[in-house]
Protein backbone atom coordinates (compact mmCIF):
# COMPACT_ATOMS: atom_id res chain seq x y z
CA UNK A 1 0.00 0.00 0.00
CA UNK A 2 2.54 2.14 0.78
CA UNK A 3 4.36 1.41 -2.21
CA UNK A 4 0.88 2.53 -4.06
CA UNK A 5 0.61 5.59 -2.43
CA UNK A 6 4.70 6.50 -3.48
CA UNK A 7 4.28 6.06 -6.60
CA UNK A 8 1.22 8.50 -6.63
CA UNK A 9 3.04 10.83 -4.92
CA UNK A 10 6.00 10.86 -7.72
CA UNK A 11 3.61 10.29 -10.61
CA UNK A 12 1.33 13.70 -9.67
CA UNK A 13 5.18 14.98 -9.10
CA UNK A 14 5.88 14.27 -12.64
CA UNK A 15 2.97 15.59 -13.89
CA UNK A 16 2.90 18.60 -11.79
CA UNK A 17 6.23 19.22 -13.01
CA UNK A 18 5.62 18.54 -17.02
CA UNK A 19 2.57 20.82 -16.50
CA UNK A 20 4.52 23.45 -15.33
CA UNK A 21 7.37 22.91 -17.97
CA UNK A 22 4.63 23.62 -20.47
CA UNK A 23 2.84 26.38 -18.90
CA UNK A 24 6.66 28.45 -18.87
CA UNK A 25 7.07 27.32 -23.03
CA UNK A 26 3.79 27.94 -23.95
CA UNK A 27 2.79 31.73 -23.50
CA UNK A 28 -1.13 31.11 -24.91
CA UNK A 29 -1.65 28.05 -22.80
CA UNK A 30 0.13 30.65 -19.72
CA UNK A 31 -2.76 32.76 -20.63
CA UNK A 32 -5.30 30.26 -20.96
CA UNK A 33 -4.95 28.74 -17.76
CA UNK A 34 -4.48 32.07 -15.84
CA UNK A 35 -6.54 34.84 -17.43
CA UNK A 36 -9.46 33.29 -19.57
CA UNK A 37 -12.81 33.39 -17.55
CA UNK A 38 -13.93 29.71 -16.32
CA UNK A 39 -17.08 30.04 -18.38
CA UNK A 40 -18.73 31.70 -21.90
CA UNK A 41 -19.32 35.32 -22.22
CA UNK A 42 -23.18 35.64 -21.14
CA UNK A 43 -24.34 39.11 -20.58
CA UNK A 44 -27.41 37.88 -18.89
CA UNK A 45 -24.89 37.19 -15.67
CA UNK A 46 -22.89 40.70 -16.66
CA UNK A 47 -22.55 43.21 -13.52
CA UNK A 48 -25.13 46.10 -12.74
CA UNK A 49 -24.46 49.11 -15.58
CA UNK A 50 -23.69 52.20 -14.57
CA UNK A 51 -25.70 55.27 -13.89
CA UNK A 52 -23.76 58.06 -15.71
CA UNK A 53 -26.22 60.77 -13.80
CA UNK A 54 -24.53 59.90 -10.87
CA UNK A 55 -21.14 60.80 -9.88
CA UNK A 56 -20.59 57.23 -8.49
CA UNK A 57 -19.94 55.87 -12.36
CA UNK A 58 -16.89 58.65 -12.60
CA UNK A 59 -13.68 57.89 -11.84
CA UNK A 60 -12.79 61.78 -12.15
CA UNK A 61 -14.85 64.88 -12.10
CA UNK A 62 -13.83 68.34 -12.27
CA UNK A 63 -15.81 69.65 -9.57
CA UNK A 64 -14.57 66.85 -7.13
CA UNK A 65 -11.20 66.07 -5.71
CA UNK A 66 -9.36 63.32 -7.37
CA UNK A 67 -6.35 61.77 -8.13
CA UNK A 68 -6.35 63.39 -11.31
CA UNK A 69 -5.59 66.78 -9.72
CA UNK A 70 -2.01 65.91 -9.29
CA UNK A 71 0.63 67.64 -10.84
CA UNK A 72 4.67 66.40 -11.23
CA UNK A 73 6.90 68.10 -8.39
CA UNK A 74 9.53 71.02 -8.73
CA UNK A 75 7.49 71.65 -12.35
CA UNK A 76 5.27 74.79 -11.22
CA UNK A 77 2.32 72.93 -12.95
CA UNK A 78 -0.93 73.78 -11.64
CA UNK A 79 -4.47 71.75 -11.57
CA UNK A 80 -6.40 74.26 -13.88
CA UNK A 81 -9.43 72.23 -14.31
CA UNK A 82 -11.25 75.50 -12.95
CA UNK A 83 -9.73 77.32 -15.40
CA UNK A 84 -9.83 75.45 -18.65
CA UNK A 85 -11.55 76.01 -21.99
CA UNK A 86 -11.29 72.30 -23.37
CA UNK A 87 -12.79 69.07 -21.58
CA UNK A 88 -11.02 65.59 -22.06
CA UNK A 89 -13.02 62.67 -22.12
CA UNK A 90 -10.93 59.86 -21.10
CA UNK A 91 -11.26 56.35 -21.36
CA UNK A 92 -9.30 54.33 -18.53
CA UNK A 93 -7.17 50.93 -19.76
CA UNK A 94 -7.47 47.34 -18.90
CA UNK A 95 -7.06 47.41 -14.88
CA UNK A 96 -9.30 43.68 -14.48
CA UNK A 97 -7.73 40.63 -14.74
CA UNK A 98 -10.14 38.41 -13.37
CA UNK A 99 -11.67 34.40 -14.12
CA UNK A 100 -15.27 35.00 -12.41
CA UNK A 101 -16.40 36.74 -15.57
CA UNK A 102 -15.52 38.58 -18.81
CA UNK A 103 -16.30 42.09 -17.62
CA UNK A 104 -15.68 44.00 -14.24
CA UNK A 105 -18.17 45.82 -12.25
CA UNK A 106 -17.75 49.10 -13.02
CA UNK A 107 -16.50 49.39 -9.11
CA UNK A 108 -14.33 47.13 -9.19
CA UNK A 109 -12.37 46.57 -6.03
CA UNK A 110 -9.53 45.54 -4.81
CA UNK A 111 -6.46 45.67 -7.24
CA UNK A 112 -8.71 46.96 -9.89
CA UNK A 113 -9.80 50.09 -8.23
CA UNK A 114 -6.34 50.85 -6.83
CA UNK A 115 -4.29 50.62 -10.00
CA UNK A 116 -7.07 53.02 -12.01
CA UNK A 117 -6.47 55.41 -9.07
CA UNK A 118 -3.18 55.17 -7.82
CA UNK A 119 -1.62 54.40 -11.36
CA UNK A 120 -3.68 55.26 -14.49
CA UNK A 121 -5.47 58.41 -12.80
CA UNK A 122 -2.34 59.76 -11.38
CA UNK A 123 -0.30 59.02 -14.50
CA UNK A 124 -1.98 59.11 -17.38
CA UNK A 125 -5.68 61.25 -16.60
CA UNK A 126 -3.55 64.23 -14.92
CA UNK A 127 -1.74 64.62 -17.76
CA UNK A 128 -4.59 66.62 -18.92
CA UNK A 129 -5.28 68.65 -16.45
CA UNK A 130 -3.47 71.73 -17.68
CA UNK A 131 -5.25 72.21 -20.71
CA UNK A 132 -8.81 70.40 -19.89
CA UNK A 133 -11.72 69.50 -17.21
CA UNK A 134 -11.10 65.88 -17.02
CA UNK A 135 -14.32 63.54 -17.31
CA UNK A 136 -13.19 59.92 -16.39
CA UNK A 137 -15.77 57.03 -17.01
CA UNK A 138 -15.82 53.87 -14.97
CA UNK A 139 -17.16 51.30 -17.24
CA UNK A 140 -17.65 47.19 -16.84
CA UNK A 141 -14.47 46.84 -18.95
CA UNK A 142 -13.87 43.62 -20.78
CA UNK A 143 -11.36 41.51 -18.22
CA UNK A 144 -7.50 41.23 -20.39
CA UNK A 145 -7.82 37.95 -21.92
CA UNK A 146 -10.59 39.37 -23.50
CA UNK A 147 -7.20 41.11 -25.78
CA UNK A 148 -5.72 37.59 -26.02
CA UNK A 149 -8.38 35.10 -27.23
CA UNK A 150 -10.17 36.59 -30.80
CA UNK A 151 -13.65 34.51 -30.72
CA UNK A 152 -17.09 35.72 -30.09
CA UNK A 153 -16.62 35.86 -26.41
CA UNK A 154 -13.86 38.46 -26.39
CA UNK A 155 -15.85 40.17 -28.69
CA UNK A 156 -18.87 40.17 -26.83
CA UNK A 157 -16.82 41.35 -23.83
CA UNK A 158 -15.77 44.31 -25.43
CA UNK A 159 -18.58 45.38 -27.14
CA UNK A 160 -20.31 45.70 -23.39
CA UNK A 161 -17.94 47.06 -22.35
CA UNK A 162 -18.64 49.82 -25.46
CA UNK A 163 -21.74 50.54 -24.53
CA UNK A 164 -21.10 51.39 -21.52
CA UNK A 165 -18.63 53.94 -22.66
CA UNK A 166 -21.34 54.86 -25.10
CA UNK A 167 -23.92 56.04 -22.62
CA UNK A 168 -21.01 57.66 -20.66
CA UNK A 169 -20.08 60.07 -23.70
CA UNK A 170 -23.72 60.88 -24.42
CA UNK A 171 -23.92 62.08 -20.72
CA UNK A 172 -20.89 63.58 -21.18
CA UNK A 173 -22.00 65.86 -24.34
CA UNK A 174 -25.55 66.19 -23.21
CA UNK A 175 -24.85 67.41 -19.28
CA UNK A 176 -21.96 68.56 -18.76
CA UNK A 177 -19.90 69.11 -21.68
CA UNK A 178 -22.02 72.77 -22.58
CA UNK A 179 -20.94 72.92 -25.97
CA UNK A 180 -17.36 73.09 -25.50
CA UNK A 181 -14.48 72.16 -27.58
CA UNK A 182 -12.86 68.42 -26.45
CA UNK A 183 -10.46 65.87 -26.53
CA UNK A 184 -10.83 61.77 -26.46
CA UNK A 185 -8.07 59.85 -24.75
CA UNK A 186 -7.73 56.91 -23.36
CA UNK A 187 -4.77 53.77 -22.92
CA UNK A 188 -4.93 50.51 -24.25
CA UNK A 189 -8.55 49.28 -23.67
CA UNK A 190 -9.50 52.95 -23.47
CA UNK A 191 -7.78 54.10 -26.98
CA UNK A 192 -9.73 50.96 -28.53
CA UNK A 193 -13.25 52.13 -27.14
CA UNK A 194 -12.09 55.91 -27.84
CA UNK A 195 -11.43 54.65 -31.85
CA UNK A 196 -15.13 53.02 -32.15
CA UNK A 197 -16.77 56.53 -30.18
CA UNK A 198 -14.43 58.49 -32.97
CA UNK A 199 -16.02 56.10 -36.04
CA UNK A 200 -19.53 55.49 -34.79
CA UNK A 201 -20.49 58.74 -33.09
CA UNK A 202 -18.17 61.72 -33.70
CA UNK A 203 -16.72 61.17 -37.35
CA UNK A 204 -18.97 62.64 -39.93
CA UNK A 205 -21.49 65.06 -37.46
CA UNK A 206 -21.11 68.34 -36.04
CA UNK A 207 -18.75 66.82 -32.67
CA UNK A 208 -16.23 66.69 -34.99
CA UNK A 209 -15.81 70.50 -35.83
CA UNK A 210 -15.66 70.82 -31.75
CA UNK A 211 -13.20 68.07 -31.34
CA UNK A 212 -9.45 69.35 -30.64
CA UNK A 213 -7.56 65.70 -31.06
CA UNK A 214 -8.54 62.61 -30.11
CA UNK A 215 -5.34 60.49 -27.92
CA UNK A 216 -6.15 56.95 -28.57
CA UNK A 217 -2.49 55.98 -27.03
CA UNK A 218 -1.43 52.19 -26.64
CA UNK A 219 -4.00 50.98 -28.85
CA UNK A 220 -3.78 49.31 -32.38
CA UNK A 221 -5.36 52.13 -33.78
CA UNK A 222 -4.83 51.95 -37.78
CA UNK A 223 -3.70 55.24 -40.05
CA UNK A 224 -6.81 54.59 -41.96
CA UNK A 225 -9.96 54.35 -40.13
CA UNK A 226 -11.90 55.08 -43.29
CA UNK A 227 -14.39 57.63 -41.50
CA UNK A 228 -14.54 61.52 -42.24
CA UNK A 229 -11.10 61.45 -43.34
CA UNK A 230 -9.95 61.64 -40.09
CA UNK A 231 -5.91 60.77 -39.93
CA UNK A 232 -3.35 60.43 -37.68
CA UNK A 233 -1.98 64.32 -36.24
CA UNK A 234 1.35 65.09 -38.15
CA UNK A 235 2.23 68.42 -36.26
CA UNK A 236 1.86 69.48 -32.70
CA UNK A 237 -0.67 71.81 -34.19
CA UNK A 238 -2.37 70.05 -36.43
CA UNK A 239 -6.05 69.42 -34.75
CA UNK A 240 -9.10 66.92 -35.59
CA UNK A 241 -6.76 63.96 -36.21
CA UNK A 242 -5.60 61.56 -33.81
CA UNK A 243 -2.53 60.39 -31.90
CA UNK A 244 -1.18 57.11 -30.95
CA UNK A 245 1.89 55.32 -30.32
CA UNK A 246 2.97 51.76 -28.92
CA UNK A 247 6.12 51.87 -27.23
CA UNK A 248 8.99 48.79 -27.10
CA UNK A 249 12.68 48.29 -27.36
CA UNK A 250 14.02 47.02 -30.50
CA UNK A 251 14.07 43.35 -29.17
CA UNK A 252 10.89 43.47 -28.26
CA UNK A 253 8.33 41.37 -30.19
CA UNK A 254 5.67 43.07 -32.59
CA UNK A 255 3.17 40.22 -34.13
CA UNK A 256 1.25 41.07 -31.09
CA UNK A 257 0.64 44.97 -32.03
CA UNK A 258 1.19 44.80 -36.07
CA UNK A 259 -0.48 41.62 -36.60
CA UNK A 260 -2.54 40.34 -33.98
CA UNK A 261 -3.54 42.86 -32.14
CA UNK A 262 -7.59 43.71 -31.45
CA UNK A 263 -8.81 46.93 -33.62
CA UNK A 264 -12.65 48.21 -34.49
CA UNK A 265 -12.65 49.20 -38.17
CA UNK A 266 -15.24 48.57 -40.52
CA UNK A 267 -18.09 48.18 -38.22
CA UNK A 268 -16.30 45.08 -36.69
CA UNK A 269 -14.07 43.75 -33.94
CA UNK A 270 -10.85 42.10 -35.93
CA UNK A 271 -6.95 41.68 -35.96
CA UNK A 272 -5.27 44.37 -37.68
CA UNK A 273 -3.45 41.72 -40.07
CA UNK A 274 -0.65 43.51 -40.98
CA UNK A 275 -2.97 47.40 -42.13
CA UNK A 276 -0.50 50.24 -41.27
CA UNK A 277 -1.00 51.11 -37.79
CA UNK A 278 -0.38 55.02 -36.81
CA UNK A 279 2.31 56.18 -34.75
CA UNK A 280 3.27 59.68 -33.84
CA UNK A 281 6.47 60.38 -31.94
CA UNK A 282 5.63 62.41 -28.98
CA UNK A 283 8.76 64.22 -29.20
CA UNK A 284 8.01 66.14 -32.17
CA UNK A 285 4.38 65.17 -32.74
CA UNK A 286 4.95 64.01 -36.41
CA UNK A 287 3.72 61.16 -38.11
CA UNK A 288 6.71 58.47 -38.41
CA UNK A 289 9.79 60.15 -37.68
CA UNK A 290 12.49 59.94 -35.33
CA UNK A 291 13.25 62.12 -32.60
CA UNK A 292 16.77 62.33 -29.82
CA UNK A 293 16.46 61.85 -26.21
CA UNK A 294 17.27 65.48 -26.12
CA UNK A 295 13.80 66.53 -26.94
CA UNK A 296 12.20 64.53 -24.08
CA UNK A 297 10.84 67.17 -21.60
CA UNK A 298 10.58 64.84 -18.39
CA UNK A 299 9.88 61.29 -18.26
CA UNK A 300 7.64 60.01 -14.69
CA UNK A 301 8.78 57.04 -12.60
CA UNK A 302 6.18 55.11 -10.85
CA UNK A 303 6.38 54.98 -7.09
CA UNK A 304 4.51 53.21 -4.62
CA UNK A 305 1.05 54.67 -4.12
CA UNK A 306 1.62 56.55 -0.68
CA UNK A 307 4.41 58.31 -2.00
CA UNK A 308 4.15 62.07 -3.17
CA UNK A 309 3.70 61.93 -6.88
CA UNK A 310 7.15 62.35 -8.41
CA UNK A 311 9.76 65.05 -10.34
CA UNK A 312 9.72 64.04 -14.16
CA UNK A 313 13.07 63.07 -15.62
CA UNK A 314 13.82 64.76 -18.45
CA UNK A 315 16.03 62.79 -21.45
CA UNK A 316 15.48 60.05 -20.11
CA UNK A 317 14.45 58.73 -24.31
CA UNK A 318 14.42 59.32 -27.53
CA UNK A 319 11.73 57.67 -29.86
CA UNK A 320 11.55 56.47 -33.54
CA UNK A 321 8.59 55.24 -35.08
CA UNK A 322 9.61 52.46 -37.04
CA UNK A 323 6.99 50.17 -38.85
CA UNK A 324 4.29 51.04 -36.72
CA UNK A 325 5.73 50.96 -33.35
CA UNK A 326 7.76 53.57 -31.35
CA UNK A 327 11.41 52.67 -29.97
CA UNK A 328 12.41 53.30 -27.18
CA UNK A 329 16.19 53.12 -25.39
CA UNK A 330 15.78 52.93 -21.65
CA UNK A 331 18.49 50.75 -19.82
CA UNK A 332 16.69 47.56 -18.30
CA UNK A 333 17.56 48.22 -14.55
CA UNK A 334 15.82 52.14 -14.86
CA UNK A 335 14.33 53.02 -11.41
CA UNK A 336 10.80 53.52 -11.54
CA UNK A 337 10.73 51.97 -15.23
CA UNK A 338 10.92 48.16 -14.50
CA UNK A 339 7.79 47.38 -13.08
CA UNK A 340 5.69 45.48 -16.02
CA UNK A 341 7.65 45.54 -18.44
CA UNK A 342 7.59 41.84 -20.74
CA UNK A 343 9.97 41.58 -22.86
CA UNK A 344 10.78 44.69 -23.55
CA UNK A 345 7.28 46.04 -24.42
CA UNK A 346 6.82 49.38 -22.19
CA UNK A 347 3.50 49.53 -22.90
CA UNK A 348 2.39 50.91 -19.32
CA UNK A 349 4.58 53.32 -19.49
CA UNK A 350 3.47 55.05 -22.82
CA UNK A 351 2.10 58.08 -21.18
CA UNK A 352 5.06 58.20 -18.23
CA UNK A 353 7.47 57.96 -20.76
CA UNK A 354 6.78 61.37 -22.75
CA UNK A 355 4.20 62.91 -19.83
CA UNK A 356 6.08 66.72 -20.14
CA UNK A 357 6.21 66.31 -23.74
CA UNK A 358 2.79 65.64 -23.47
CA UNK A 359 1.73 68.53 -21.37
CA UNK A 360 3.11 71.07 -23.39
CA UNK A 361 1.83 69.32 -26.74
CA UNK A 362 -2.02 69.62 -24.96
CA UNK A 363 -1.41 73.33 -24.64
CA UNK A 364 0.28 74.18 -28.47
CA UNK A 365 -2.86 72.34 -29.98
CA UNK A 366 -5.83 73.45 -27.79
CA UNK A 367 -4.02 77.00 -28.68
CA UNK A 368 -3.85 76.35 -31.97
CA UNK A 369 -7.14 75.06 -32.28
CA UNK A 370 -8.71 77.95 -31.13
CA UNK A 371 -6.26 80.19 -33.39
CA UNK A 372 -8.05 78.47 -36.50
CA UNK A 373 -11.76 78.83 -35.01
CA UNK A 374 -11.10 83.07 -35.39
CA UNK A 375 -9.54 82.82 -38.82
CA UNK A 376 -11.98 84.32 -41.10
Amino acid sequence: MLKKTLWGVVGISVFAATMAIFLYLNKPAQYYVLLKPWSGFDEAYAPDEPDYASADAWAALPERADKADVVPAGTGLIDNQANADVDVFFIHPTTYYGKAGWNARYDEPGFSLDRLESGVLRYQASVFNGCCRIFAPRYRQATVYAFIGKGDDEHAALDLAYRDILRAFENFIGERNDGRPFIVAGHSQGGLHGSRLLQERIAGTPLADRMVAAYLIGSVLPEDLGVGGIKPCNGPEATGCTVNWNSMNASAPRRGWVDEGTTWINGAYRMIGGASLACVNPLNWLVGSAANASENLGSLPFVDSDEAFPAPRPALTGAACDDGVLLVTIDENEPGFTMGVRSGDYHIYDYNLFYMNMRANLDARVAAFFKAETRP
